[in-house]
């Protein structure tokens, strides 16, 4: 009956999945060189992509706003730092010209990516700035791409505090991921504007054997005391949600907040086979995520307990890989 069941959930709701949202599938086929299971996922691509189609949890809209979450962040956490925001405006026409009198960074509050920095004062000029973000408000960022919770973000532009370290560099990036609260992985990111390195780490901070073979792994990070407590700062921040990415950054003694990240790598990242993959595709329990809200009989509910054999059938390739290892 069981198999009955999952062949009959897996027609209709890839069906569904190609009917609906071609244009994501087909993306996932054209990178990945893979055809997606959107109704049985098993890698930690193919759910995020099941995410973007299913999943709507509400509470991403918020925690998607780079000025909300703020917010948000420093209630669960109120030890965390917050970058100080030296302006905010509906349109980047409203920025003031004595922002640009200081080193800063100017943002949209709905993007990835889209940032400018003012490295020095006055770097930019106030029409560099309005020229950079003006085409960007013609479109919601992440809704061609399935990345739904910007849509749920009210646009607004704002400049950000810089930091900058002794040596010249931006802080190091620690982006946490965190399934069900738990954190797995942390990928650091290593001068980022410079001679970029990424380095994945485990909670422990040790290294994991994730690598990313379009960044340099070469660098030796040399870790303070406030740096073995980033991973539960993340884990309060990340409580109750199936999984998130906590990205923070350390500066001066303090842990700063940075953003929420839902959809990293837009779900299309390569990355190599190995015990880390196995554990995220292990840990990351899709039984929690708002789309089974209540589930508690129907359709949904089978639908629930099949996914639920998947994610056992995940703990034990872990072991099995281990156990080989």
């Amino acid at each position: 009956m069981d198999r009955l069941c999952r062949l009959g959930l897996s027609v209709v709701l890839n069906l569904y999945a190609w009917f609906r949202y071609p244009h994501l599938l087909i993306r996932y086929w054209a990178t990945l060189k893979q055809f997606p299971d959107a109704a049985f996922p098993r890698s930690f691509n193919e759910k995020l992509l099941w995410r973007k189609i299913y999943d709507r949890d509400q509470r991403f809209g918020p925690m998607t706003d780079k000025l909300v979450a703020r917010g948000i962040a420093q209630a669960k956490a109120p030890e965390l730092i917050i970058p100080q925001v030296l302006w905010v405006g509906d349109t980047p026409d409203e920025l003031p010209a004595d922002i640009l009198d200081k080193p800063c960074v100017i943002k949209t509050n709905r993007g990835s990516g889209w940032n400018l920095f003012n490295w020095s004062p006055n770097q930019l000029s106030k029409a560099d700035v309005v020229d950079y973000f003006k085409p960007k408000m013609r479109f919601v960022y992440g809704r061609r791409i399935g990345e739904w919770s910007y849509a749920m973000v009210k646009q607004k532009f704002y400049a950000e505090e810089l930091f900058v370290e002794p040596s010249g560099r931006v802080p190091d990036d620690f982006n946490i991921h965190a399934f069900g609260g738990r954190v797995l992985t942390i990928s650091m990111i290593h001068d980022r504007f410079g001679d970029r390195a990424h380095i994945s780490l485990n909670r422990d901070l040790s290294r994991t054997d994730t690598v990313w073979e379009e960044y340099s792994s070469d660098y030796e990070p040399q870790f303070d005391a406030v740096h073995f407590k980033l991973a539960d700062v993340a884990e309060r921040l990340a409580a109750d949600i199936d999984y998130v990415r906590v990205d923070l950054f350390c500066h001066d003694g303090g842990i700063y907040f940075r953003e929420f990240t839902f959809f990293p790598g837009s779900g299309l990242s390569i990355r190599n086979v190995g015990e880390t993959e196995l554990t995220r595709n292990a840990l990351w329990d899709l039984s929690r995520s708002a789309y089974f809200a209540g589930a508690s009989a129907g359709w949904k509910r089978t639908y629930r307990r099949l996914l639920d054999v998947d994610l056992a059938t995940a703990a034990e390739t872990l072991k099995l890989y281990q156990s080989r290892s």
